[in-house]
């Protein structure tokens, strides 16, 4: 992302189970190291603007009390910062205050970023300059975090209101070594290795859930396992309780911003048992684990189908992860052993959040205006054109 005038590049995760833009602004004295190495400079830009209280922008998620900073030496309420605070459940958490400024989607190429094909799609857009952060937050790769959950204060929804883009969507194609991100639509389909199919997105809760229909642990069937006539419209089955428990809480996500992939606990018993035999002998475990070549071959693959027949299916090279930092799990033979350690979880209490290691090699289209999302298999390491792609409205 490139923020302010002259611009400045801020490297951010990007998350569609959260709605705002984050990251250390200076002087942030309890903020991390990160990859830009330095933090966002406000004073550097030109055309930066700080709402006070009585004017913040971000309404329902902007606060203003006793503590809030206070802006220049003015007295009083109207002189004083909106102050946002977000925490998550593993125990991370960010405070900042609300700032405005032009902001556009980049490429790799900073030259290629800062030129007018990519400037021009600059939006005055309000987000969080961060004072402090704590946990995975201060001790993360990337600078800040961008949220794309459906909700008319996110960078998608600004991007449109100003026509940069002309549908409200954005696409996600990522590997475990990063990937794209199109706004306005998917950027090419030169790199799609099946034929897109949609999904309809089920809640109106701000997130990205499926109406998932079936679960499948290698062959062996774990939710929806009564068969169905193709034609007809789904409907869920009370008595199947492994199947409800996915439509519980929140339902199922789509959530980048999640690493790895948490099904519910209805559905332990069965996984588990349905492991040890897929595999050969082996237990399902979340603890390190040293496995031959032969073993790792056995891993069953973990696929969802969802309404309208689209399937997602994870292959065990995106959710078991290698200890060494420096080994990408790829799917050619070893010698010997390498230590990995599986990303499945099967303890969320209901609903489940598909993380991003259940996206990699698929090019999703998060299409808001359409009530749906698009899934295709992608070569997700082609380099494209990516950022803002144009695209009709239908």
């Amino acid at each position: 992302m490139y923020i302010g005038s002259p611009p400045q590049r801020q490297t951010l995760i990007i998350d569609t189970g959260s709605r705002l833009m984050a990251f250390p602004c200076e002087p942030c004295r309890s903020c991390g190291s990160h990859v830009s190495k330095k933090y966002f400079n406000p004073l550097m830009s030109t055309t930066d603007n700080t709402p006070t209280c009585g004017s913040c922008m971000l309404e329902g998620i902007s606060k203003c009390s006793e503590f809030s900073t206070v802006v220049g030496n003015g007295k009083g309420a109207k002189n004083k910062k909106c102050v946002i605070s977000q925490k998550y459940t593993e125990g991370s958490s960010w405070t900042a205050y609300e700032l405005e400024d032009m902001v556009w989607m980049g490429a790799s190429d900073h030259q290629e970023s800062i030129g007018m094909e990519y400037m021009k799609m600059a939006v005055p857009y309000v987000f969080g300059c961060q004072t402090s952060e704590k946990g995975l937050f201060r001790k993360q790769y990337a600078d800040g975090i961008l949220g794309l959950a459906i909700h008319e204060s996110s960078l998608v929804q600004a991007l449109y209101d100003a026509r940069s883009i002309n549908r409200l969507a954005f696409s996600l194609c990522l590997t475990k070594a990063g990937g794209s991100l199109s706004a306005g639509g998917i950027a090419t389909e030169e790199r799609h290795l099946e034929p897109i199919r949609f999904t309809p997105i089920s809640r109106d809760h701000g997130w990205f859930a499926l109406t998932v229909e079936q679960v499948l642990l290698g062959s062996v069937c774990l939710a929806g396992c009564k068969t169905k006539d193709e034609s007809s419209s789904f409907t869920l089955d009370h008595e199947d309780t492994a199947l409800r428990a996915f439509h519980g809480g929140k339902g199922t996500i789509l959530d980048s911003g999640t690493t790895d992939t948490y099904l519910p606990q209805a559905i332990a018993e069965k996984f588990q048992k349905s492991w040890k035999s897929l595999t050969g002998g082996l237990q399902y475990s979340r603890r390190r684990y040293k496995y031959s070549y032969a073993e790792y071959e056995k891993l069953p693959s973990l696929t969802f189908k969802f309404e309208n027949n689209v399937t997602l299916t994870v292959q065990p090279d995106s959710y078991m992860e290698s200890v060494s930092a420096s080994k990408i799990l790829s799917r050619d033979p070893w010698e010997g052993t390498i230590e990995l350690v599986n990303r499945i979880y099967i303890d969320e209490p209901t609903g489940a959040v598909l993380g991003a290691n259940t996206m990699l090699g698929y090019d999703i289209l998060f299409d808001i205006e359409g009530k749906q999302v698009g899934l295709a298999k992608a070569d997700c390491d082609t380099e494209i054109y990516h950022g803002v792609v144009d695209t009709e409205r239908r």
